[in-house]
């Protein structure tokens, strides 16, 4: 089942523009690479390399780093609302189950710091100790 027009514009007109809009997300996660180091490309790869240069710049070791992903970042949102920000704009186009599988397979949320559709098993420089933000959570957050 596809979204109806309706959905899509409500879905536009309330949810972050990335969530909604490829060519912005994509934009914006290039600017996380570039200027946060978002990463690693592959999270179920070792990527030593990776770790151990943003340990370095944390002053951490590989081990701990790799504790500090997206998915426990205070900047990473998985409300309810949210989610289904992500799902209906992965489900423009396509059919609402196919969106569910891939926002379930890669743990998705919404980097508020960069504004983009981040997976829950990278990280960045800009991480932030205390999430993620979720629907049990959020008012202590805000």
């Amino acid at each position: 089942m596809t979204l109806t027009p309706a959905v899509s514009k409500l879905l536009k007109a309330s949810c972050p523009t990335a969530t909604q809009d490829v060519r912005a997300n994509l934009e914006n996660r290039a600017i996380a690479i570039r200027d946060a180091k978002y990463g690693p490309l592959n999270p179920q790869e070792s990527n030593d390399a990776y770790w151990s240069e943003i340990a370095s710049e944390w002053g951490v070791s590989p081990e701990e780093a790799k504790k500090q992903r997206c998915g426990n970042c205070a900047a990473f949102i998985q409300t309810s609302e949210m989610l289904q920000c992500i799902e209906g704009g992965l489900a423009q186009g396509d059919n609402r189950q196919t969106a569910w599988d891939v926002t379930e397979a890669g743990e998705l949320g919404y980097c508020e710091a960069f504004d983009f559709k981040c997976a829950s098993a990278r990280t960045c420089r800009a991480w932030i100790v205390g999430g993620p933000v979720t629907d049990r959570n959020r008012g202590r957050l805000e």
